[in-house]
């Protein structure tokens, strides 16, 4: 069934678990299917995630129709939610479509000027009854090397007090060394920040970044109030690879929906997994 994200995420803050929040490609039923069957058979609430730059191909209407399509085909919580969202017109193009749940990422701002802008999207979506999430700390994206393509910002505890003085988010992502992409060889997540801002504040925690993210670190982050974690990276490359997979081992004989029936199979599996990190079977 289709909801907002703002009653799941605080169950899953006050239960100590996370809803897992996961890219869709743009509105890939594959995917999106995948996920919203996953979580029915897990009794797990979730959210479908969406990138701007994924929608280009499909258009962010038809991916909101087939999630919520989906969504209302499981008897699960499921939110449709705006990743990144990178300007107050892009946020209202999203909540005008029928968005459940928003986000506006300001972090490559200045706080002053990240937590005015957030604030001017945060009244809006108020208005609607659509909660908002917001980010501090920029994150960096990986190549395929695993190498950073940016600066990865670990945001100083006393910075998102600060912000938080500001505007007034639903949740928050706050940046500890974590990245968009797959990790290789070590990383410096600093869930001590999350720890540390816990102190001043009961706002519920978003983890990005967290495809090939040690799994102890995860669950430290989710004891240290993270709601929402998000993956991408892990399961669109997986996706692809089991279309490459099905094709090398005629699993389509010749009908494009055979292929997709097994691409999602599988992957369904991989969702299951995601769920059992998160910690939300049985939560919905």
């Amino acid at each position: 069934m289709l909801v907002t994200s703002f009653e799941m995420l605080e169950k899953a803050y006050h239960g100590h678990y996370a809803v897992p929040a996961i890219n869709t490609q743009g509105g890939t039923y594959d995917i999106i299917r995948a996920i919203c069957v996953a979580a029915e058979e897990m009794k797990s609430p979730v959210i479908l995630a969406h990138y701007v730059n994924t929608g280009e191909y499909s258009g962010h209407d038809w991916f909101f129709e087939t999630a919520k399509w989906m969504a209302n085909k499981v008897s699960v919580p499921v939110a449709v939610h705006l990743d990144h969202g990178d300007s107050f017109e892009r946020c209202m193009e999203m909540l005008k479509i029928g968005f459940t749940s928003i986000m506006y990422d300001g972090s490559a701002y200045s706080v002053e000027e990240n937590a005015a802008r957030t604030e001017e999207v945060a009244k809006v979506c108020r208005a609607f009854g659509v909660p908002l999430e917001a980010e501090i700390g920029e994150l960096a994206r990986l190549d395929d090397q695993g190498h950073a393509m940016g600066c990865s910002n670990i945001a100083d505890p006393e910075v998102v007090k600060r912000y938080l003085e500001l505007c007034h988010p639903d949740s928050l992502a706050i940046g500890i060394g974590n990245a968009h992409g797959f990790y290789k060889g070590p990383v410096d997540i600093r869930v001590e920040v999350l720890e540390q801002c816990r102190g001043f504040t009961d706002i519920p925690f978003v983890l990005h970044g967290c495809t090939g993210m040690d799994e102890a670190l995860i669950q430290r982050a989710i004891r240290a109030g993270v709601a929402k974690i998000n993956f991408g990276t892990q399961v669109r490359c997986q996706f692809v690879e089991y279309l490459k997979e099905g094709l090398a081992e005629g699993k389509d004989e010749g009908h494009a929906w055979k292929l997709s029936r097994y691409a999602e199979e599988r992957l369904r599996r991989d969702i299951k997994e995601i769920i059992r990190l998160a910690g939300s079977q049985g939560r919905a």
